[in-house]
């Protein structure tokens, strides 16, 4: 499995499920940087980075990861 899909809740310690999060008439959601030279372009994260929601079925709590392997 790989890193990205293998997220814990940290409230239930149950293994989230990985699903999409939406606005309706929105296009993808991404997280927007403009800090040029600063650490979130030092690790990868570009002008726009796209991201992964992840919902834990017990007690509800999304996150949202950014993917800084792109």
């Amino acid at each position: 499995m790989s890193p990205m899909s293998d997220r814990q809740c940290p409230d239930c310690d149950v293994q989230m499920e990985q699903t999409n999060i939406t606005a309706e008439g929105v296009g993808d959601l991404y997280v927007e940087t403009e800090r040029d030279g600063e650490i979130l372009d030092r690790l990868g994260v570009g002008q726009q980075t796209s991201v992964h929601t992840f919902l834990c079925l017990e007690c509800g709590l999304t996150r949202l990861y950014a993917d800084l392997s792109e």
